[in-house]
């Protein structure tokens, strides 16, 4: 199964042009027309961890996973206009079932995002092999002097932070993502306007929908209005959150500082209140989440970040990790981690202009229990990136128990994966 994924990619690799194709420009205007796109597989090997005995057959461990991305686009660009179509075409295989897999491709893999139009189907959809496509952007942009609007599945994102982000309610990446070229759209009308001089106001509607309902019904549970302002002062920007996101209202204020010399000071902090009570998580009326960290650049050749992260919404035991990884905040991306306090560091180490070496470390603080994701980008031509790398889980694992299992730590939960990944631009 892995061997069909990189045959296939390897041979678009040499049939597809290095660039875009370009069908009009005119660069005196600021205008262009540009059809292109990009081919992308992800090449998994599972083992241990929730793969062993007894819920899944010894001869099922370790497991494969192939995943192959089409994501052609159409962009007409002009100072006052834009239309933007991204559409994606993903098969996904596996030796194992969706089902045992469950939660072990949060790693690596992002939630599902609410969206409100019918834009997704999918052509198969068996346990063991899935074809979907999704109209994944598909917006239209006018401008009017420094004013903007935006309308249709476009993506959205908001604050500070880099392996965490608090303020990006809307569809945020996980901190372990393997796919973060393109942000998922969601279904939005965005407004942005200037308020000051320095200062300017974001305005954003969004719907969605989780549950199943019929085409164009709207539900709480995917839906949000949001208004950020940010104001530039000198090297401080600053900025701040109000809104209504799935139900819960949304508060938040984040910071950047630029420190010179290739160094950031960068800090984001949100409170959520739970109106609903039957959706409040142990008791909590409200809670925080909080990030703040640095960004510097150690060696012209070595990008370092440092960042440290309070969950409020995580679980205060071990034993309840499940239950939040089988929540709705779960479930839309929300939150990708179960617990409450953390602290991560990422460096890019540049050994060649076409090679990197790439490593990030997360630290469950409470459990403790760690998950390190080393890995090396390789340029191998001037459209195509072959990426390879690991999520290693340091942590005690759960206890077993008939058919019960008994969480010890949040990473000893998951299983080590390898990846082999190919990315083609054209």
């Amino acid at each position: 199964m892995l061997k069909r994924g990189l045959v296939a990619v390897a041979c678009l690799a040499l049939a597809l042009p290095a660039h875009a194709f370009v069908i009009s420009e005119d660069p005196l205007e600021e205008s262009s027309f540009v059809a292109g796109g990009a081919v992308r597989s992800y090449n998994l090997l599972l083992h241990g961890g929730p793969l062993s005995a007894p819920f899944v057959p010894r001869d099922e461990n370790p497991a494969a996973v192939s995943i192959v991305a089409l994501r052609p686009k159409l962009e007409l660009k002009h100072p006052e206009f834009a239309v933007v179509i991204h559409d994606e075409l993903t098969s996904s295989s596996s030796t194992l079932p969706a089902s045992l897999l469950g939660s072990t491709l949060s790693i690596g893999k992002g939630a599902a995002t609410p969206t409100w139009l019918p834009l997704a189907w999918s052509a198969v959809d068996h346990s063991r092999f899935q074809l979907q496509n999704r109209i994944d952007w598909l917006y239209a942009r006018a401008s009017f002097d420094d004013m903007s609007l935006t309308l249709g599945r476009q993506p959205i994102t908001i604050g500070r932070g880099h392996i965490w982000t608090p303020e990006d309610l809307l569809v945020p990446f996980s901190p372990l993502q393997l796919n973060t070229e393109y942000k998922p759209g969601v279904d939005a009308v965005r407004l942005d306007l200037p308020v000051t001089d320095g200062a300017t106001l974001m305005l954003v509607g969004a719907l969605g929908k989780r549950e199943p309902k019929s085409d164009f019904e709207v539900g709480k549970d995917g839906s949000a209005v949001l208004a950020r302002v940010e104001a530039s002062v000198a090297k401080l920007r600053l900025g701040a959150l109000g809104g209504y996101v799935r139900g819960d209202a949304v508060g938040g204020i984040d910071l950047f500082v630029d420190l010179g010399g290739g160094t950031d000071l960068h800090g984001s902090t949100t409170v959520t209140y739970v109106p609903d009570t039957e959706r409040r998580r142990y008791g909590r009326a409200a809670f925080e989440r909080a990030v703040l960290g640095s960004t510097s650049q150690l060696h012209e050749k070595l990008l370092f970040t440092a960042e440290a992260y309070v969950n409020g919404s995580g679980a205060p035991k071990p034993k309840y990790y499940l239950d939040e990884m089988t929540s709705p905040r779960f479930a839309v991306g929300e939150a990708y981690n179960v617990g409450r306090l953390y602290v991560g560091v990422a460096a890019d180490w540049e050994l060649h202009p076409l090679l990197h070496a790439l490593g990030s470390a997360i630290l469950n603080a409470e459990d403790p229990s760690a998950i390190l994701a080393p890995e090396l980008d390789f340029d191998v031509a001037e459209n195509t990136l072959l990426v390879a790398g690991a999520f290693i889980p340091v942590g005690k694992g759960p206890r077993y128990e008939a058919t019960a299992i008994t969480p010890e730590s949040e990473f000893g939960l998951y299983p080590r994966i390898y990846h082999l990944d190919a990315k083609i631009y054209f």
